[in-house]
Order: structure tokens, then sequence, then C-alpha cells
């Protein structure tokens, strides 16, 4: 094909892509009309979710604990309004205000107090002018009940929310916190921006307040974990969040996949302090690294890890087979923008033929951080890196695709940084189209029934859904077109599954398999690539390859059935038909039943904690 033939194809199948996106993001079903037919409270779901009351063990009791200031009377009404209309109806709300609580508020407070006796003030020269953690203090001491939760004016608990709370805590005794999803409500009061969460992630917690609300706290725990400096005033609910999960077991803390709660307003939330609490954290955690304001995205924070000392050698293996133009650009770009010094470069030549290739190939290891490795045999990916990780000289591997091309200089401290922790497993890397869509961001297992990459084709300057394309996270899986991890941990769960996932789906198999050795996968949005995975490339039609695609998504789900129907980061009311986050229709919970009758054994599941 001629150059100008092939330039004006490829431009044409990226603008056909895009197109076919824009046409997918407009059929996404709106919110409000999701919540219509989906979560809207009406009368059969409300006599289900009665029933389920009636019928309940007792309950353990959640006081609320709030935390007057400064926020409109009617954000003040209307959180009464919200505990007056729950289905649980005994609990009870102890106010404490700060200093910027006016004399209205402090009055209509104490007018509710007076009116219902659920209602409660705190002492009010015992808090006022006082720190946010004097008022957290003031407001555990006078909870009696065995959980508690902080809640803002504003915060709009939905009817069930207590009940779905308390019965959460109810099935695990060992739960320390019970989090649930929660959305927006405009101007206009209607529902929008909904955050639905994935279970507790330690690591997304280091970049913003990934709990948020409504949260439940066993107040035993929370008392000891907040013995301590006076939180952060104005990241007061990230902190407190940093501090109660500090080396907490994940199994520990529950998610409920529902909206429990609209917000009217975003949490206060200053970059200094949220910085504070976080580099708190690390200290705590003996974690080596700076947190500073996240200069990509307002309101998050990023954290620089330290490197190890002494510097730890990296091994990038790149397999290959001809394709020198993507082979060159690849190698090219890691040894010239590349600042990590202490690497070298294996490439393995599966069989090349091609007369140039060879003939760079031949040339390329003048430089001594490059070697080629030959292996001539049947193209079998896993086989092809795990023979080249057994005998890489690199305490750390990379494994790295060859039309890879390397943007952000840093990569490599970025992602060793990560896997150099004890607890981390593999590390992927955020991957750009050559067209500046996202191409990676973490893989989610039952996505199109295997696996997927989450958000694929997100324009660049997209945070996506509750900022995920621009978050620290964990993952079950990254891919290994651009993939880091200790040698000595690859080699301990095997490397990757050469006999039955030769082509696909051997990262999601290998990354699982450490996750189910304990380590938590991350990926990291601080590293960043090209991948320039052929946008012109269709389906592959042969039949011998359709039948062993088939084959090997057959093992998958064979061997990981429980995460293929519940992927622990990726939240039920998600489609997984899409790799867009786009909402479930239907969702794969439903109010008139407990969301966790019939769910997978939560020891067989992992997260980030």
């Amino acid at each position: 094909m001629r150059p100008w033939l092939e330039s004006f194809t490829r431009r044409l199948a990226v603008w056909n892509r895009r197109r076919l996106h824009r046409r997918q993001q407009g059929r996404r079903p709106a919110y409000q009309a999701w919540c219509a037919r989906h979560d809207t409270l009406d009368d059969a779901t409300l006599d289900a979710l009665r029933a389920r009351a009636e019928r309940a063990a007792p309950l353990p009791e959640i006081d609320i604990l709030v935390r007057a200031g400064g926020q409109p009377l009617a954000d003040h009404q209307a959180l009464v309004d919200a505990l007056r209309g729950q289905l649980v109806t005994a609990w009870r709300a102890h106010i404490a205000f700060d200093a910027e609580a006016g004399v209205a508020v402090r009055a209509w407070w104490r007018d509710q107090a007076a009116a219902d006796g659920r209602i409660r003030c705190v002492a009010e020269n015992s808090i006022d002018g006082g720190t946010d953690d004097a008022e957290a203090s003031a407001l555990l001491a006078r909870s009696a009940a065995p959980w508690c939760s902080f809640v803002e004016p504003g915060d709009a608990w939905r009817p069930h929310a207590l009940l779905l709370l308390a019965e959460a805590a109810a099935h695990w005794p060992d739960a320390r916190l019970v989090f649930a999803d929660e959305d927006r409500l405009d101007e206009a009061g209607q529902r929008s921006i909904p955050w639905f969460k994935g279970d507790f992630d330690r690591y997304a917690l280091w970049a913003h307040d990934s709990v948020g609300g409504p949260a439940v706290w066993r107040s035993a725990h929370l008392r000891e974990r907040l013995a301590g400096p006076a939180l952060e005033r104005d990241a007061w609910h990230h902190d407190l969040a940093l501090r109660a999960t500090h080396a907490l077991p994940a199994a520990h803390t529950v998610h409920v996949p529902h909206v429990l709660a609209h917000r009217r307003a975003p949490r206060r939330w200053v970059a200094a302090a949220a910085c504070g609490a976080v580099q708190a954290e690390l200290d705590r955690t003996g974690v080596a690294g700076q947190a500073t304001p996240d200069a990509q995205a307002t309101g998050l924070v990023r954290v620089h890890l330290a490197m190890p000392e002494p510097s730890p050698a990296v091994t990038i293996v790149i397999p290959t087979r001809n394709g020198l133009h993507l082979l060159r650009r690849c190698v090219t770009s890691i040894l010239q923008r590349s600042t990590y010094s202490h690497y070298d470069i294996v490439i393995v030549d599966n069989g090349s033929d091609n007369p140039a290739c060879l003939r760079w190939l031949q040339a390329v290891v003048a430089d001594p951080r490059v070697s080629v490795r030959r292996d001539g045999g049947p193209f079998n990916f896993a086989a092809l890196n795990n023979a080249a990780v057994a005998s890489a000289r690199g305490e750390f591997v990379a494994l790295v695709n060859n039309d890879i091309e390397v943007i952000t200089p840093g990569w490599i401290e970025d992602m060793l940084g990560l896997a150099a922790l004890p607890a981390v497993g593999a590390v992927g890397a955020r991957l750009w189209y050559g067209d500046d869509t996202l191409q990676h961001a973490g893989v989610v297992l039952g996505v199109g029934s295997g696996a997927g990459h989450v958000l694929k084709r997100l324009r660049r300057d997209k945070p996506g859904p509750a900022s995920r394309a621009w978050l620290l996270q964990a993952y079950l899986a990254v891919t290994a077109a651009c993939l880091m991890v200790r040698r000595s941990l690859y080699l301990e769960v095997g490397g990757m599954d050469e006999a039955a996932f030769a082509v696909a789906f051997n990262d999601v198999d290998f990354c699982c398999r450490l996750a189910a050795a304990g380590r938590h996968n991350l990926w990291t949005p601080h590293a960043e690539l090209y991948h320039h995975e052929s946008v012109t490339r269709g389906k592959d039609d042969d039949p011998v390859h359709r039948e062993r695609f088939a084959a090997e998504l057959a093992r998958l789900r064979a061997r990981w059935p429980h995460w293929l129907r519940a992927d622990p980061f990726y939240n039920p009311n998600l489609t997984l038909l899409s790799e867009d986050l786009a909402l479930a229709d239907p969702p794969r919970v439903s109010l008139r039943r407990p969301w966790f009758e019939g769910d997978v054994d939560r020891a067989a599941s992992t997260s980030g904690g």
C-alpha cells in the first residue's frame, strides 16, 4: 500500500472509531431515567424493604454524629427530614457546632432537640472555637451505640440507608467499616453525578477520600483510631478515613452497592490539608514518599514514592517478531527518554525473518543496555515472557509490548516505587492509543464475558466517572502490554500459564494468581506510554484463532468464576456489556432482596486493603 493511502486509511479508521464511540455514548441511559427504572422507592420496593426490617434479627444501633456548621439552614432541615424518614426509627443524632455555626442554626437545632428526644445537642461550651478533632471527640464521647456515622448537613440519607447499613453490619460481625454509594443533587433537586464505588481500596485512599459517604464505623474502633493528633480541619473526612482504615484488613470492610445518600455540595477540601493527612498516613505505614497536590487533577493528591536503596535493577522484556518500525520506536523511546538508569532491555526475537529487522537487531546490541534472546518456537506469548524472566538479571521485570512508546520519562520510577511495596503484586501503566484516547486504565473481570479495559477510548482531557482515569487504584488485573513486578514474585506464582493461555488472558490469569496469593495489583496514571495497538486492525476472523480464543476464554471462566461474577473493584450497577463504565440496564443488584444473598464468599475476594 502506498504511504499516502496507508495514512489516509489510518485517519479514516480513527475518525470512524471516534464516530462509533460517540454513538455508543449517546445510547447510554441517562442517570435520572435509570433511577426511575431501577432505583426508585415505589410502593412495592418500600413494602419489600419494610418486610426485611420487620423479619430481620435485632439490628445494631447506629448513632448519627452531626458537625453542624455554616451550611444553609435548608441543608440542616433536609438532614433531619431524611433521618425522620428512615425505615429504621431507632436512631439517635448527636449535634456539635463548629465555629461557623450561626445563631439561627444553633437555635434551630435546639428546637429540634426539644421536640424530638432522639436529637441531642452536645454542650456547646465544650467545643466552641475548638478544633475538628475536639468536635469529633466530643461527639464520639456522647455516642453509646456500637456503630456511628459522621454526617454533614447537606447529606440527605435515603429512607432505606440505615436499614441496609445496619443489615450489612449485622451480616459481617468482624466489620469495622460499612460504606455505600452516593450521588449528588443538582440545583433543581434532581439526582446526578452517581458515584458507584468498588470495594475498599487503600491505595485510592491516598489520592482522595475513596470511602466517602454514607459510611458507618464501629464506635470502639473509631475511638481508638482517633485518639491522636487533631484531624486536618479542611480535609477531616479524608483524614478520618485514613486513620480509621490504617492497617485494617480488607475483610473488615464492607461495601453496600446501593446509592444510599444524596449530597447537596462537595465536602470542603484544601490541598495542603489533604496532603498533610496522606503524608501522615505514609509515615504511619512506613512508606517513604511525599504527598503533593496532583498537578494533573484538581482535588486529588499524588504520592511520589522514594526509590529503594540501592537502586534495584530492572529488566525490560520485549517479545517481537519482525515489526521493525514498532520495535525500533519502542526501544529508542526507552533508551532516550527514560530517566531511570539501572535497567537492561531483553528483546525476545520469536523468529524474525525480515532482513531489515535482523540487521537492526544485530546492530542494537552495540548498546550495552540491550541484548537479544532468540526463541524461534511457535508463538506463545506466555512462554516467551516466562523464559526471558527466568534468565533475567533484574530484581524487577517489566513486560513491555513491542508497540509501546514512552511518554513520561519517569515511568520506570513511578511503577517501580509501587512494585517495591511489600504487599503489591503487578503494576500497570496508563496507556494511550496514538490518537490520544485511552487504551488501558485497568482490567475488570466479567466485562464482555471475559475481561475488559475500563474507560477505553476516553479522551485524554476527560477524568472519567469519579476521576477514575486520573486515580492511583487497585484492580484485579492490569495488562502485560506494560506491566512491572518483582521477579521473585513472578517466579513464585509460576509466571504466566503457557499451557492454558498461550495468547489471550495470560496477563489476567497471572494477575489473578497474584491477587489470590494476597497481593494487590495496582494501576498508576502517572506512568504514561503510547500503545500503538493498530487502530486499523479489525477482528481476527481466522477460524483457528477464533477456536483458540474461545478455548482460552473458557479456561479463564472456569478458573476464576467468582471474580468473573463479581469483580470486587467493579460496581454491579455498572455494565458488563461495554468498557465505558456505563450504567447497567438492569443492574446486577436489586432493593427487593439483600444484595449479598447468593453473593460469593468474601474470603474468596480481594481488594486493595
